[in-house]
């Protein structure tokens, strides 16, 4: 009888191109791999792998099997979401968020997750949304929310939510009940996030915009970084409003009135379109549910959400 641990070996060796990944992303030893290959083999008259070649590349037959072990995989990752108890068995769960998210929405994401989901393991990282798309893309992470969505089909993505720009600095640098002109705000430094940042692009006619020469610019890739730097009077930046209210509510830090004007940023939630999609896809209903429920979170616009 085939099993689904063969399935999911001939899946990943055959997705990944090697049995060592595979063997890496089912937390499995490379022999254990070798030998569900080897018994899924001895129930078929012809190879399913083409042993003459440098990767582990299939053949036809292999080709047809892997097709077919897709479908069953996707049907077994349904029957346990239905199933979902807490004999149900641990699944590997990759996620990946920017700085921003894992303020806000992550604490309360992954205390939901693993309440539903008991056994479960989490694997939470934190990056840039550059080094995020790269690891979903390289298949080292399962899951993003992050500012920028992907139109390959092989991805889903989900819209969550729009975020609101400010200029923000400490009221020692401006105290004033007034809007400030530009003239005044360029006299401030500048703190913004640096080139690799999803912000970076965004506000490229801030930023590199001749036409406002700021005295000096000081980079961080972070923005609780930011946030501190501006409270402590070292010049003027540009921050999500709602996720730095507190700072304004502590004195700590003021919106600043100005002519110009911020776009909005936009967070997607990203996911690969295998076979475990309709976890992911739960879990990113649960994301929007979060994002309604806990204050400073993005809302979405109301636009289509759903796509490949």
């Amino acid at each position: 009888m085939f099993t689904i641990k063969q399935m999911e070996a001939l899946y990943w060796v055959a997705t990944l191109g090697s049995f060592e990944a595979a063997a890496s992303y089912l937390n499995v030893t490379q022999s254990t791999v070798s030998k569900r290959i080897t018994e899924l083999e001895s129930r078929f008259s012809t190879p399913l792998f083409d042993r003459t070649s440098r990767h582990s590349a299939l053949t036809q037959k292999g080709e047809d099997v892997r097709d077919i072990a897709e479908q069953m995989l996707r049907l077994n990752d349904r029957l346990a979401l239905s199933a979902r108890s807490s004999n149900a068995p641990p699944l590997r769960f990759r996620l990946g968020v920017t700085d921003l998210v894992a303020l806000s929405l992550l604490p309360q994401l992954l205390a939901t997750i693993m309440d539903r989901y008991p056994g479960i393991t989490l694997e939470p990282e934190i990056d840039l949304t550059v080094g995020l798309l790269k690891r979903l893309n390289d298949r080292k992470i399962d899951f993003v929310i992050c500012p920028r969505l992907t139109q390959d089909p092989q991805f889903i993505n989900m819209r969550l939510g729009e975020i609101e720009l400010v200029w923000m600095c400490s009221p020692k640098l401006y105290g004033e009940d007034r809007e400030l002109s530009i003239n005044e705000l360029l006299k401030f430094p500048l703190l913004i996030q640096s080139a690799g940042s999803i912000l970076w692009p965004i506000l490229h006619d801030v930023i590199n915009n001749p036409k406002l020469p700021f005295v000096k610019t000081i980079a961080s890739n972070n923005m609780a970084a930011l946030a501190e730097l501006a409270a402590y009077g070292l010049g003027v930046t540009i921050l999500p409003k709602a996720f730095f209210a507190k700072y304004v509510s502590d004195g700590r830090l003021r919106i600043v009135n100005t002519a110009i004007t911020l776009p909005k940023l936009e967070y997607f939630i990203t996911y690969r379109n295998d076979y475990n999609g309709a976890f992911f896809e739960e879990i990113a209903q649960l994301c929007r549910e979060l994002v309604i429920l806990l204050p400073g979170l993005p809302k979405s616009n109301g636009l289509e959400d759903h796509w490949s």
